[in-house]
């Protein structure tokens, strides 16, 4: 794919509500001002260990690395997409975190499945061929900010193919927050909700967790947190999802794929068919919009695609770096097991002894090698979520995403969490405190337990998810 530097994807700032008061002045609830500490966020975003010591692994994590971060032009973005590079939604603290930005919008009473798309092509390109010093630097037009407008700001002049997409998902900007568990919702009102994304980090090793384990791990659980295994049908079987903030996917071919068609509007070899037709043959500024040349994302001669190349990424990223506990996190880490909440946030997994033989090939059929599927196999790790899907209640999302239903949501992994700026999947928390008396439903009595406790031991909880 080509690239062009300086194509920024302007993204949509959230107004996070906060609890005890705006980051400037966060609180405890006792008026106990937090102070500031220093953040370690060294070593997020480094391959497994044991691929940083394969030249092999090393160099496909690299390739994988260089595809994820890439800028795509038209015509193969679009026609409707969300940004323009995986790194632009993907990118906090480093190459494959989370978004600060509320990335995607979902409309309740959308019966495409997907999000709004917030782009078009046919409003991108603005101006025409510019020069500077006498220099043509934009032969096609700047295709930078504000990249036309942003079909979710007051004031936008939509384009034809945002017209379309507004007509397709029924998003307007008055739309209301989902609340599913409102009498507006129940009436059958439509809503909206914002959703940031997910930090990507140990991913490899939440996919080699076997179906059965997290099965099992489900049906372990008290009965009153118990988790609720989502099956998804993908290549040519049903597995256990796991990722996703409905578990829409189980493996990370079926997550890059469906990411590049939905968010970037590019076919590959699993999701070969256009979003929209809006632009078809359509030219702006000499350049073509939208062609219909088959998939934009074709297996190459070594049976990689892109999405394969982002998978290989994925799949090697290590865990977010632990950090030393001081006794303060040493008793936050009893604390957070006697509020309740590792009910959910399961501290320990344990891979597969042979991830490769559930893990799909790539698009071109070739399998994970044997060094990574040992560097995968039987290893335990500390994501702090059980990945399955639980009843949140008001906390919901309020999208219905095929047995998820609307209060259902998955539990986030915890570990990393001092990287997040915004928490929740709406970014409605602007620190973890917040976050936590946020949660409803399944996660409400652990809560009520953390508003129970006195503000040091609150500190101390706090200070164990931040070593985590």
């Amino acid at each position: 794919m080509q690239r062009v530097i300086g194509f920024a994807l302007v993204c949509m700032l959230i107004t996070a509500s906060n609890v005890w008061g705006g980051p400037a002045n966060r609180q405890l609830q006792s008026g106990t001002v937090q102070q500031p500490q220093p953040v370690n966020l060294s070593g997020f975003g480094s391959p497994l260990p044991a691929v940083a010591h394969n030249a092999s692994d090393l160099q496909i994590f690299a390739t994988g690395q260089m595809n994820f971060k890439e800028i795509e032009t038209a015509p193969e973005v679009g026609p409707i997409f969300n940004s323009v590079s995986c790194a632009g939604c993907h990118s906090q603290p480093s190459i494959g975190g989370g978004g600060l930005f509320i990335n995607e919008l979902r409309v309740r009473d959308n019966t495409a499945p997907g999000p709004v798309h917030i782009f078009a092509v046919d409003n991108m390109l603005r101006l025409g061929q510019q020069s500077q010093g006498g220099t043509t630097i934009f032969p096609a037009g700047v295709s930078a900010e504000p990249i036309g407008c942003q079909i979710t700001a007051p004031g936008c002049q939509p384009s034809a193919c945002q017209r379309e997409e507004l007509a397709r998902t029924t998003f307007q900007t008055s739309l209301p927050t989902c609340d599913p568990t409102s009498a507006a919702f129940a009436r059958g009102g439509n809503c909206s909700v914002g959703r940031a994304a997910t930090p990507l980090f140990g991913f490899g090793l939440v996919e080699a967790v076997s179906d059965k384990s997290l099965t099992a791990l489900a049906q372990s659980e008290p009965s009153t947190v118990r988790g609720i295994v989502k099956t998804v049908a993908e290549f040519g079987r049903s597995r256990v999802a796991r990722f996703g903030w409905k578990d829409d996917h189980a493996t990370l071919r079926g997550f890059a794929g469906d990411a590049y068609l939905n968010e970037m509007g590019i076919t590959n070899p699993d999701n070969p068919h256009e979003l929209s037709e809006c632009a078809l043959n359509k030219s702006q500024f000499g350049v073509v919009l939208q062609t219909d040349n088959g998939v934009e994302d074709p297996t190459d001669s070594g049976g990689r695609a892109d999405i394969d190349r982002f998978s290989d990424f994925m799949r090697a990223l290590n865990p977010p770096p632990p950090l030393a506990q001081s006794l303060s996190a040493q008793n936050g880490a009893r604390l957070f097991a006697q509020s309740g909440c590792a009910g959910c946030h399961t501290p320990s997994l344990t891979t597969d002894p042979n991830p490769a033989s559930f893990l799909p090939a790539s698009t071109g059929g070739v399998p994970i090698s044997s060094t990574l599927n040992s560097s995968l196999a039987n290893q335990t790790f500390h994501p702090y979520s059980d990945f399955l899907l639980h009843d949140m209640g008001s906390l919901g999302d309020g999208i219905t995403s095929g047995s998820a239903d609307p209060t259902m949501m998955r539990t986030a992994p915890l570990w990393g969490a001092r990287a997040k700026s915004v928490y929740l999947h709406d970014g409605r928390a602007t620190d973890l405190p917040t976050a936590i008396l946020l949660h409803d439903g399944q996660g409400a009595a652990a809560a009520a337990a953390f508003k129970a406790l006195s503000p040091r031991q609150q500190q101390d909880l706090i200070n164990f998810l931040n070593t985590i």
